[in-house]
């Protein structure tokens, strides 16, 4: 059943009392340590026992002085059974002031001592096993802050990622989150065609370029001793001083970096495709102005144009009627010619007027258009 060696201190004035004791607890499972007195016991607690057996009656400190020394200025949290040839309720109950949990009477049935033995070693398995659970979930706890924490710089990084507007913004706030997990590094951002370089030690040097350069070729995820890079088609990131003593915080780390040059990706792709809507919307922009002024010229020459056309028309009808005179016709040939030109001036009056309207709602074209873009 048990497995556990124990270590059992038996602390008693009389070598025969000890040799007593000793006899039920003979077994490989138990390492005995024999003392005649408290304060031996006292000067040797650093052995760490499991158990101590202790005699309440003995010269210089007696049993129950012993056991306050070794919980109150010893601190030891072991388990201890007193030894006593008083069975008064005053005694055991100073004995259980004192710190003591178990109490057995001289002279006492060895099978009674091995059994309170067997009860004090569940006791101190229960114990321990208590212990580590509590340890575990104090280690979760702790592990689930500190993962809040770091959890909290990404999401900071996400929330700030997105009023950047510029690769070097975003290379500035990648690097800040580096710096809250302790570590140090290079990132090269590719957006629309340009690269943006930046360091923990600000401007990157001839040599964190080259590097910078070389770590583009290692593929997605590459760890070298205490550096790691992460590639993405927008991003190359080179972390440095990555916490190798820390095995848990390391595995964390590595996820939380690949999230981040992820995140990062992204938004580089996002400022690309803004830097190339803003360069088109510019174009446009300037095409429409280019466009208005090309057509407030067509518009300008096209009224010069009507002008003159009308202008030309309402002569020749004007000379037609002087003509008729030399041309020696009667009434009703002047009358039907004159409204055959009068006619074929008014439709060509109507059309200049037509090309007119076409020219405006162009410009509306237009106008619309640029407010569009502006938006």
């Amino acid at each position: 059943m048990h497995t556990q060696t124990r270590k059992i201190f038996i602390v008693d004035d009389e070598a025969a009392a000890r040799l007593v004791a000793s006899f039920p607890l003979d077994s490989p499972r138990y390492l005995l340590t024999e003392f005649e007195s408290g304060q031996e016991c006292i000067d040797n607690i650093n052995q760490t026992p499991d158990i101590v057996l202790l005699d309440v009656d003995m010269p210089g400190l007696n049993g129950i002085e012993t056991c306050r020394k070794l919980r109150n200025d010893c601190q030891w949290k072991g388990h201890v059974i007193f030894v006593s040839a008083y069975g008064d309720l005053e005694t055991r109950l100073q004995a259980y002031d004192a710190g003591g949990q178990d109490y057995i009477v001289k002279p006492f049935n060895p099978a009674e001592l091995a059994q309170k033995v067997a009860v004090a070693e569940d006791i101190l398995t229960k114990r321990q096993g208590l212990e580590e659970q509590v340890q575990m979930a104090t280690q979760t706890a702790f592990t689930a802050l500190s993962s809040m924490g770091e959890l909290g710089s990404l999401l900071e990084f996400f929330k700030s990622s997105f009023t950047c507007e510029t690769g070097e913004q975003l290379a500035s706030e990648l690097l800040n989150v580096l710096k809250q997990y302790g570590l140090e590094g290079l990132v090269e951002l590719r957006v629309a065609g340009q690269s943006f370089y930046a360091s923990s030690q600000n401007a990157c040097t001839p040599l964190e370029l080259s590097i910078l350069k070389h770590a583009k070729e290692m593929g997605r995820i590459f760890q070298f001793r205490d550096r790691m890079v992460i590639n993405y088609p927008a991003i190359t990131l080179v972390s440095s001083k990555l916490p190798l003593e820390n095995a848990e915080f390391l595995g964390r780390l590595r996820d939380h970096l690949a999230t981040l040059a992820e995140g990062a990706n992204a938004r580089a792709a996002s400022l690309a495709s803004d830097t190339l809507r803003r360069i088109q919307a510019k174009a446009l922009a300037d095409a429409f102005v280019d466009l208005s002024a090309i057509l407030e010229v067509a518009e300008n020459q096209q009224n010069t144009i009507r002008l003159n056309m009308l202008s030309a028309i309402d002569q020749f009808v004007q000379e037609l009627d002087r003509s008729f005179i030399y041309l020696d016709l009667n009434q009703t040939q002047e009358d039907a010619l004159s409204k055959l030109s009068r006619g074929a001036a008014d439709k060509l009056g109507s059309i200049v007027g037509d090309s007119g309207d076409v020219s405006h709602r162009l410009q509306g074209v237009v106008s619309r258009l640029k407010k569009i873009v502006a938006q």
